[in-house]
């Protein structure tokens, strides 16, 4: 018996990391801040120092977000998982104020004392 054709079409092409590193803009230059890419503040329409703001909002509301999660029931509700994937999504497209006030309104909801996780 032969083998079936591959029914997998060409999805993209290999991209050099090395290369894409030296590129200039590409965030990997010596000195950058990881987290501040210049798509990401732009995207934004944010100025450097707005976007570091806005990053330093999102990591406070993480903070808050990490031990409800961990001290939780050990299972986390869909909406709860599905506003923390959200919020991924949001940081990777670069939609860095948006992931913020979402992860700030899903820690808010987790730290009420009616939220299980608030127990």
């Amino acid at each position: 018996m032969s083998d079936p054709r591959s029914t997998l079409r060409i999805v993209g092409a290999v991209i050099d990391l090395e290369a894409w590193r030296r590129r200039p803009g590409s965030g990997a230059e010596p000195g950058h801040e990881p987290g501040l890419e210049p798509n990401h503040v732009q995207a934004e329409g944010l100025s450097p120092e707005r976007g570091r703001r806005t990053l330093a909002r999102l990591e406070r509301a993480v903070a808050r977000l990490d031990p409800l999660i961990r001290r939780g029931t050990g299972r986390i509700g869909h909406r709860v998982e599905t506003e923390l994937l959200t919020i991924t999504g949001a940081v990777t497209a670069g939609r860095v104020r948006d992931a913020a006030e979402r992860a700030e309104r899903l820690a808010e909801r987790l730290e009420h004392p009616s939220s299980l996780a608030a127990r």
